[in-house]
This record gives C-alpha cells, structure tokens and sequence, in this order.
C-alpha cells in the first residue's frame, strides 16, 4: 500500500503552508491507480483510515477532545496542558507532530484525498457502475463530514470542492460564513443520501463504515450546534469578518435553527431502525449488575442485533487506552487518565437526585461498613449508593474490578480472585507502588473498556487486538439532541415530549423519571446535567460546552482548577489522609478559546484567510 501511495507522502508531511499542494509528477501516478480496481479501492478505504480520522483509542493520550474539558484532570502530556491551560495560541503549535494532530491540516489533507477520488473515480472502469456510485456517494458524504469536523473546532472556514492543480495552488482563499458553511454541508449530505448511500452494512466486510442514518445522525448533531448560543446570533463576534468585510458568524437570532434541529434529530429517532440499548435479564428485571454491564456494552459492542443503538463506530484496538486507565493493571502505569472530584461527584445518586455539594463529603470522613450494589464495604461514602453509570464509567478507590487473568494467583487479588482499585499511596495502584506513570487524582476511566478485557500488572501482558468500536455517534445521542432542541423551540408547553426522550435515557440507566413540573430553564439544566453524564468520555463534553458558550468567565465550566485526592497519602482504604481534596490540574479558559487559532504561518502565506477573533 506504501508502494501505491508513495505520492501522497506530501499529503502526510506537508507543512500547514502546503496542506493542498499538488505534486507535478502525481497525475501519471494516479493514472494508473484509477485504471486499477484494487488501487482505487485502497484510495477509497484511505478516507477512513487513522491517517485522517482521530477518534481511535490509539491517540486517545493526544486527543483534546477527551481531556481538555471538567471530564478529566489529565496533565502528562505537553499539548493538552497548552489547550486546557489557556496557553494555546497562533505561535504556539499545540498539536502533537509525531500524530499529526494539527487537525486543520489532517482534515484538510483528508479533503483533498476525497476530491481526488472524486474526479477520477469515472476511470476505474474495473469497477461496476452501481458500486461506483455508491462509494461516490460515500466520497461526498465523507467530504462534508471532513468539512463539519473543520467547523466545529475553527468557526467559519473555506470550503474545498475540488483538488488543486499546481497553478492554483498558490491563491489565496477566505472563510465562507458560517451559515454558509451549514448550508452547504447540510446539502452534500442531502445529496449523498439521495443518491446512493447504504442503508446497511455487512458487517463482516464493512465494519465501521458510514450508513444513510449515520449520514443524517452527523448532519442532526450539526444543526444543533449551528442553533446553539455560540453560533447563533452571538454578537461577541459581530466584528467577525473577511478581510471584504463580509460577516462570518451571523447577526441575529434564529429560533428557528432549534425546529431544524428537533425535525433532523427526530429523522433519525423515526426511520433509520436504532434503539437503545436495553439490560438482558436472565429473569424478571434487570438486576443492578445486569444494568451497569449493559452501560459498558453500549460503547465496545458491535451488531445490530447485539448494539441497535449505535449508529456509526470507529473501528479500535484498545491497548493503549485500557492500560492508561485501568489502575495498576498493566506493568508500570496506574491508570494515568485522571479524573477530577468534581466530575465523580456529578454523577446522580441510586434514585437519580444529585448529590450533596462536593465540599460535604469531607467534611465527616466515613466509610461503608457492608456491600451495596457497585461497592464494598470500607468505601468512601461519596461512591456509595450512585447510578448504575457511576460504577460502569469511573474507577474509584476500594472498587472490585475483574481485569486480572483468573488462577494467575496476583498478589493483588482478592479471595475471589477480583482486583482492588487501591489508588492510596501504599496501594498496589499508589504512587508509592507504582515506578511508572502517575494517577494524579484517585480516580481514572472506566468507560470504553470492554468487559472481555484482562490485564496482568505482574506478568506485563494483557488481552491484545480487541475490536471496539469507538462511538462517532449513538442514538443515546440523538434522544439528547431532539429533547435540547424541543425545549428550546417550544419551551414549557412540549415538556412532555421532552420528558419522554430525557427519561428513556434515565430509565435504561437505571434511575427514576422525572415527574415534575419545570420551566425552561430548569428542563435545559437537567438536559445539559444528563448529556454530560451519559456522554461522559465520548468527545461530546469540549463541543457542548462550547456551543452553550459557558466555558469561560469566572463560573465558566472549562475555567477553573480541578480537584482530586490527596496521592501522597494512604496506607489502606480507610485512610483518612488520602481523602482530602487536593488541586490537581490548573484550567484556564478564555473568550479567545471557543475557537481553535489557525497558525499565524497559515494566515501570512494565505493572505485572505482571517485568524479567530482575540488571537
């Protein structure tokens, strides 16, 4: 394969200066790719691979999106201590070279990847005509989702509908407006799914590869963000413009955005065959086990029958996640993602109220006596008696895992042969214990950690090459989306239909229904508070925050410093030492920061292309 694409090592290497270069000599070569069935289809299978798309697990220890947010507290790496400390900047390169994470390159670089196959695909007359319209009409949907994944994270962009020959390289080329932007996204979709996008998958070829409903699901999320406060009619950024003069982000306030919203995201809830996906009870209903094992299924199953909820998945290997977050589970590291105390607290308690304010907890430092459902006895009192999707996502100090090989005779296991999470100091997973990288709050990840999983600290191996799928998105999603945009079009007199799609997700996870009366405000609170729950860990909490513009200010969720236990402490898991609140990771976040800076480079040499406001 490195054979056939050896031209497109520009596209890999290119400089930001250069991400739509052409090279002169490129044209014979893809000559003879496009008269080649196979090397067309390799071209084909490019746009979805790890060259472009980063939601694999593999970069997950790079990726903003996982812990630039309140989700994490997690400070090893150079580039995602730039981002959430407000430190990013045109100047500051914040991406990771080694991974090509300067993400308006990579996406860039994917786009002109698709064009090429768009214009030439008509040569590989080896292929038969139905198959190449239908992966044409996958290269246009690809093309967009490229294109929305650019405007979520830099605003108003240029679009590229064509490759680029080496005369046009050099022109210059301005954002579009961000309406603009929406609509023509939204319209490339539209055509693709009219126009011979699958409506199923076999899976046992095309596992992870787009469908119409993944088409519309993508296309729903969009217009809810295209709604949303910092999109829509935000005047923070009326002084946003081309060097024409012409607005980037629009003037005034749409209500009608949120109806666009509710009737794609209701679309996919309608005509596309996805449901939730619901406990198996081997009798009767679902035990509190029988739930939490379903929680950890919905984002590392594959199947229509075994996972009707997912909607589109990115295809993983899991090792370098697991060993990242399972604690002390894995030779050197414990369970270096980090998790902040504010974040563990958030989740509901076992009858779905929220809990006590986090400060309470410490005050009176007491510990279970018995086992309760998700725990044993001598836990901190703040991780007993939670919701099921407390103990499917988080791992917390004193908690029963099964990661370990059975009849290995660990040193850690319990009598059962269960591991104990014992993040105190003295802890097998303790910073005393542990000679590799350091848990920095008591608390690390849970979630996409498949239940087939098993690790061996002692012997240095775990399960390899696990297929997971990472969840691009989900119709757990999708009821969010639809109930947000509800509410805010119509407010109090559909809190009904609201409720309906707030309280499927409540039920599934195990909680009680909401049964009172709200007002808007208080219904978009409860949404908000459920979408960060429910979608914890799966890159949607650094977008929402964002497009509900909270992220910044002095109660701005992104901009305050997170908190943990204290790691230099404990001998046991009762040690009340360990169990005090301790700073962990510094968060700053700026009104600057909602939109990602393109380097000051790009702008000098692309004279038409305009930075983000207050760079």
């Amino acid at each position: 394969m490195r054979n056939i694409y050896i031209v497109l090592m520009l596209l890999v290497l290119s400089s930001c200066a250069d991400y739509l270069e052409q090279d002169s000599g490129e044209l014979n070569t893809l000559d003879k790719i496009f008269t080649s069935e196979v090397d067309t289809k390799k071209w084909y299978s490019r746009m979805y691979s790890d060259d472009f798309m980063v939601q694999e697990m593999h970069y997950s220890s790079q990726i903003p999106y996982f812990w630039c947010t309140d989700e994490a507290a997690y400070v090893m790496e150079s580039n995602i201590r730039n981002i959430s400390e407000g430190l990013m900047s045109p100047d500051n390169y914040y991406g990771y070279t080694g991974y090509n994470l300067y993400f308006f390159v990579r996406y860039y670089q994917a786009i002109r990847h698709i064009n090429i196959f768009l214009e030439n695909l008509d040569r590989c007359v080896e292929m038969g005509e139905l198959e190449r319209r239908t992966k044409y009409a996958e290269a246009i949907f690809m093309r967009a989702y490229y294109h929305y994944l650019l405007l979520r994270l830099y605003g108003p962009i240029p679009i590229e509908e064509s490759s680029r020959t080496a005369d046009e390289i050099a022109a210059s080329q301005a954002r579009k407006p961000f309406a603009e932007c929406v609509r023509w996204i939204s319209e490339q979709i539209d055509w693709a799914c009219e126009n011979g996008m699958p409506k199923e998958r076999n899976e046992s070829i095309e596992l992870g590869l787009p469908t119409i409903g993944a088409a519309r699901a993508i296309q729903s999320r969009m217009h809810l963000m295209a709604a949303s406060p910092l999109y829509n009619g935000n005047s923070v950024y009326s002084n946003w413009k081309n060097k024409d003069g012409a607005a980037l982000m629009p003037a005034n306030y749409d209500k009608e955005l949120w109806k666009v919203a509710a009737d794609a995201a209701k679309d996919v809830i309608d005509n596309y065959g996805y449901s939730l996906k619901q406990p198996k009870a081997k009798s009767g209903e679902p035990t509190f086990d029988e739930v939490v094992e379903n929680i950890r299924t919905i984002t590392t199953t594959w199947g229509e029958n075994e996972n009707p909820e997912l909607i589109w998945g990115h295809p993983n290997t899991i090792q370098w996640y697991a060993r990242c977050a399972v604690p002390a589970r894995w030779y050197g590291w414990n369970g270096r993602y980090s998790l902040p105390l504010g974040m563990i607290n958030d989740f509901f308690m076992a009858d779905g109220s929220k809990a006590r304010p986090l400060a309470e907890w410490f005050e009176n430092k007491e510990f279970s006596t018995e086992a309760a459902n998700g725990t044993i006895a001598n836990t901190f009192h703040m991780f007993v008696n939670r919701e099921p999707r407390f103990y499917a996502n988080i791992h917390f100090p004193n908690q029963r895992v099964s990661y370990a090989y059975p009849n290995e005779g660990d040193s850690y296991q319990d009598e059962d042969g269960y591991g104990i999470v014992d993040f105190w100091y003295k802890g097998v997973s303790g910073n005393g214990s542990t000679p590799g990288d350091k848990n920095t709050t008591g608390f690390s990840v849970r979630k996409n950690i498949p239940l087939n999983y098993c690790s061996n600290k002692e012997k240095a191996k775990d399960t390899w090459n696990l297929n997971v799928p990472f969840p691009i998105i989900r119709l757990g999603e999708i009821y969010l989306n639809y109930a947000e945009a509800i509410n805010e079009y119509y407010g109090k007199s559909e809190h009904g239909e609201v409720l309906k799609y707030l309280n499927a997700i409540r039920k599934r996870a195990g909680i009680a229904p909401y049964e009172g009366s709200y007002s808007q405000e208080e219904m978009r609170e409860m949404i908000r508070h459920e979408r960060k729950i429910e979608l914890c860990y799966e890159c949607q909490r650094f977008f929402d925050v964002r497009r509900w513009f909270i992220a910044h200010g002095p109660n701005g969720a992104f901009n305050h410093n997170e908190y943990g236990l204290d790691m230099s402490k404990g001998e046991n898991a009762t040690d009340k030492g360990f169990f005090t609140m301790t700073e962990a990771a510094i968060k700053r976040f700026d009104i600057k920061h909602y939109f990602m800076p393109i380097k000051a480079s790009e702008c000098e040499l692309n004279t038409e292309l305009v930075q983000a406001p207050f760079y």
